[in-house]
């Protein structure tokens, strides 16, 4: 998937009561940094509102940020890379709380869910 396919899917995994259900493993808010494009992409999950959009200019003290390759964004939201792997391997980079980071993997499983599925 695109990295603006995963952050649609993100977007949609945390709206309505799938948010809610996410908010309560993952409470913060993050900002994605998408190095070989440039991208930024910023993801609330403190309320009222949950969002994802791009850039982040709602951002001012995000509790994580996530730095990472378009493809190893797509790798880790297929399942392909796990998260731990990829920080440890140095494909992925964070910065901020730590504790926060071991629970992202809720809202991968949660964005995996609602990409479109693959026609074969």
């Amino acid at each position: 998937p695109s990295t603006s396919e995963v952050f649609a899917a993100m977007g949609a995994a945390v709206e309505g009561a799938g948010g809610k259900a996410i908010q309560r493993k993952f409470k913060g808010q993050v900002v994605f940094r998408i190095t070989d494009t440039d991208e930024v992409y910023s993801l609330d999950l403190k309320g009222p509102v949950f969002s994802v959009e791009k850039g982040d200019k709602n951002m001012t003290s995000p509790d994580l940020t996530v730095i990472i390759t378009s493809e190893n964004m797509a790798a880790l939201i297929s399942g392909a890379l796990k998260p731990q792997q990829a920080f440890m391997k140095g494909k992925l980079k964070i910065k901020g709380k730590m504790n926060l980071a071991m629970k992202l993997n809720a809202v991968l499983v949660a964005t995996r869910k609602k990409l479109p599925k693959s026609k074969m």
